[in-house]
């Protein structure tokens, strides 16, 4: 009952905000569907924080919705993989290993999201905000954000773990604090070099050490840096949106960086 009550809670909370604050300017459309499996407090959580989210965006970084979004609320596995056939056109087979590997997944405008995986909200929040991210990452950069994964998915993360504290969930630094622990206790630390293709980011821990990286660059320049980086790949190597943004090499970043 305290677990509900809280749920609820947070969701007012960002229902009233959005109310006192002027909307944010759009100008893409919002396409939210949602399985009629979905717990309803999660869904009443979920469509709060995507307007908070967008919120968050254009009064944080400035950044509207210029592009469409659909974003698909699924409510199990089952469910999750049907709307990744459905949604992407993939394979049976393919859909399975995506949705037994994810729980959140953004491709060309269309964010699939599993919150039935996930039995804390907050969980369930954080794979929203990080695909949303995405999105936004994909739009800045004209599709061309994936080249280096680790800022990608650590910039996701990051980013993700910043609107959670906002919008009065977990806070930015116990999501920190959780990623140095888990690193500790992987045998060999994923190295940032090793980290820019889909397949090395399945590398224990990968994710983590990708937004301990990129908070790291955060304390730097900032939040608004990463965007200036992903923007910057609309016309240059990833290399020379990484010295643009935060003023290194990436190779020698990349090198030089411990998490802990």
């Amino acid at each position: 009952m305290k677990a509900k009550f809280l749920v609820t809670a947070l969701a007012a909370c960002l229902f009233l905000l959005n109310l006192c604050l002027s909307p944010p300017v759009y100008g893409g459309r919002i396409d939210l569907i949602v399985d009629h499996g979905v717990d309803k407090d999660a869904e009443a959580q979920a469509r709060a924080t995507v307007d908070g989210v967008f919120d968050f965006f254009q009064r944080t970084y400035g950044i509207g919705l210029h592009k469409d979004i659909r974003i698909k609320l699924s409510c199990d596995k089952i469910n999750y993989k049907n709307a990744i056939m459905t949604e992407y056109g993939s394979s049976e087979a393919r859909a399975a290993f995506q949705a037994n590997h994810s729980v959140g997944l953004q491709s060309g405008g269309i964010l699939i999201v599993d919150l039935g995986d996930r039995s804390s909200r907050h969980g369930k929040l954080f794979t929203l905000c990080h695909e949303i991210v995405h999105f936004y990452q994909s739009q800045e950069s004209g599709d061309k954000n994936y080249d280096v994964r680790w800022i990608t998915e650590g910039a996701a993360d990051a980013v993700a773990s910043h609107i959670m504290e906002t919008i009065g969930g977990q806070s930015a630094g116990s999501y920190k604090k959780q990623w140095i622990e888990n690193l500790k206790r992987a045998q060999n630390l994923p190295r940032l070099e090793y980290l820019h293709s889909p397949n090395q980011m399945r590398s224990y821990g990968a994710y983590n050490n990708g937004a301990l990286a990129v908070l790291t660059l955060v304390e730097w320049r900032g939040y608004p840096a990463l965007f200036t980086y992903f923007r910057a790949l609309r016309n240059a190597s990833p290399e020379d949106a990484f010295y643009q943004a935060f003023g290194a090499r990436l190779s020698d970043f990349e090198k030089s960086f411990r998490p802990f």
